[in-house]
């Protein structure tokens, strides 16, 4: 234990010693430690020197003070010219709302049966009604009957019908009772059933009602004065009875195109898709006949022809046929015509009889038949090459059609 504890002694003594040499070299001199040097002390400012500081002091002082006042002018500039930057960004990125392009609408036109005058299909009910008015005079019975089918629908039509022909036929069978000769204005079902009817006060008269007031109890009253004869009473009802609505038929509104951008457009009223009563129940039936249907094994000429079944949205549609020359041919057709409809349109268009077909790009020429224009794909529009084996330097159609060339 006395031997560890020397050793010990005689590691910590040899380390102080310092770094080893050999015995030949001179042994290098130790430094010594640096002693501190006291610094002389300086005397104390006078009175002018710290006048002197203190004023520089202030003249740097009110330096950096104009400087960073300065400094922050300019950034309270660049800030406000960020801002406006940033907001002119955004407006700049918000789109404006453009001006819609406008292009003309393909409304559907009318032909009136009575006068074959065209008019817009929202206008037809009104110019039917004038076309009526003007012939009251030539056939007023006729003419007030046509206008009761033509002019009213639904209900009213129905039960205003039934319930004039109940009041000219209980006179007609009974003509010596007063009580059918006599109709309050005033009744409720008169004022429901009669008055709002078009030409159904019209038809009373015709008959042989007159309207008058009674200055006893201040009624209004339909009173047939003179009873007619049993045979025009008859064949007031019978008219009435029988009368049709008038149907206007559908213009096809020819129009000769040239070539434009617009012609790429089609833009239809609601009068091409507008669905009524009658196609939701239509369309209902369809639904129900596909459903039991798709539950039978069918060919696929069968699922092609069902295709084809029901114009369930357009009901109208327009054809443009493209001649060799860059004309177009333009009318209009229902969704209920077929492919032989439009090559008879073209056909009366033509300058002179021409064989020719008409090819949807893309696809073989059209089969002159009696296929619905829905089941060809035509609806409700179609683009259709004119396409002939003959060449001529004059254009295809008639000087008659060529008159109304237009550009879209």
């Amino acid at each position: 234990m006395k031997k560890f504890i020397k050793k010990i002694v005689a590691d910590i003594k040899f380390s102080d010693a310092g770094q080893g040499h050999k015995l030949n070299e001179e042994a290098a001199p130790r430094p010594q430690s640096a002693r501190p040097v006291s610094a002389p002390r300086r005397a104390a400012p006078s009175q002018e020197a710290q006048s002197a500081g203190a004023a520089a002091l202030a003249r740097l002082e009110a330096q950096n003070n104009k400087q960073s006042s300065g400094l922050r002018a300019q950034q309270l500039e660049l800030k406000k010219t960020m801002q406006r930057q940033q907001s002119e960004e955004r407006e700049a990125s918000v789109v404006s709302p453009r001006e819609p392009e406008i292009i003309p609408q393909f409304g559907l036109r009318m032909v009136c049966p009575i006068c074959h005058a065209s008019a817009p299909k929202p206008e037809i009910s009104s110019h039917f009604e004038s076309c009526l008015e003007k012939q009251l005079d030539l056939e007023p019975l006729q003419t007030t009957c046509t206008m009761i089918h033509t002019l009213n629908s639904g209900e009213l039509l129905s039960n205003g019908v039934k319930t004039l022909a109940f009041f000219v036929r209980n006179v007609a069978s009974s003509p010596n009772e007063e009580k059918y000769k006599k109709i309050r204005v005033n009744n409720a079902g008169v004022q429901k059933k009669v008055m709002p009817l078009v030409g159904g006060v019209e038809f009373l008269e015709l008959a042989g009602f007159t309207r008058i007031s009674d200055d006893t109890d201040g009624q209004e009253y339909f009173i047939m004065l003179d009873t007619p004869s049993p045979e025009h009473l008859t064949t007031c009802v019978d008219i009435l009875e029988s009368s049709k609505k008038l149907v206007p038929t559908l213009d096809r509104d020819l129009k000769v195109l040239q070539p434009s951008a617009g012609l790429q457009k089609f833009d239809f009223s609601p009068d091409f898709y507008r669905v009524t009563k009658e196609d939701l129940l239509t369309e209902q039936k369809r639904r129900a006949e596909e459903a039991e249907r798709s539950d039978m094994l069918r060919t696929k000429a069968t699922r092609d022809r069902d295709a084809g079944i029901g114009m369930r949205i357009y009901h109208y549609t327009v054809i443009r046929i493209r001649f060799p020359d860059g004309v177009y041919l333009q009318g209009t057709f229902s969704a209920h015509d077929t492919v032989e409809s439009v090559f008879k349109f073209v056909e009366s268009s033509l300058r002179q009889p021409t064989q020719f077909s008409l090819v949807t790009p893309g696809s073989p020429p059209l089969t002159r038949d009696s296929t619905i224009l829905k089941a060809a794909g035509l609806v409700p529009s179609g683009v259709l090459n004119f396409s002939t084996g003959q060449q001529t330097e004059f254009t295809f159609l008639s000087d008659e059609v060529v008159c109304k060339v237009a550009e879209l």
